[in-house]
């Protein structure tokens, strides 16, 4: 008797201290994302919720801004969304970081690969990469015309041998 009271004497206090915990709150993110090569998409989540930030972005080559600082405000869930204009056959490495308005950082991210055709032609075809489409076709022709020559001269024996 006297155990099970115990027992549920701490159920009911773990509840409690549960209960007063205060909640969790989602980790920092920022994202630098691109389309096309003269915008950069900047998402932030996990800030300080209605509070304004500023957003800054440099280039990771040679440590300039390149551009002043963009101030933003973040929604209710601490998240924002802003596109930022940057040329990025230029800049294609950045760094961007996030700070308050009273200059506390809050959070920092480096990109030094965008997901977007930026790069000049040149910089992204590999030298000696390309196919002869010609000599490949005509590889193949001659494996296929071997293979049936094979196989023919195969069932022509088993056809002697019997």
């Amino acid at each position: 008797m006297r155990r099970t009271s115990l027992a549920k004497l701490l159920l009911v206090l773990a509840g409690l201290m549960a209960l007063g915990a205060a909640p969790a709150r989602a980790a920092e993110s920022l994202v630098l994302t691109c389309k096309i090569c003269t915008e950069v998409i900047i998402t932030g989540k996990g800030l300080p919720a209605n509070e304004e930030v500023r957003v800054s972005l440099v280039d990771v080559a040679n440590g300039q801004e390149v551009r002043s600082p963009v101030v933003t405000t973040t929604d209710a869930d601490g998240a924002f969304v802003q596109k930022v204009n940057v040329d990025l056959t230029q800049h294609p490495s950045l760094s961007s970081d996030v700070w308050t308005s009273s200059g506390g950082v809050l959070v920092v991210a480096a990109h030094t690969r965008f997901d977007s055709p930026c790069k000049p032609k040149a910089a992204t075809q590999l030298p000696l990469t390309g196919s002869n489409t010609t000599l490949l076709l005509g590889l193949g022709a001659a494996l296929l015309a071997a293979g049936a020559l094979l196989v023919g001269g195969t069932r022509l024996r088993l056809r002697q041998l019997r």
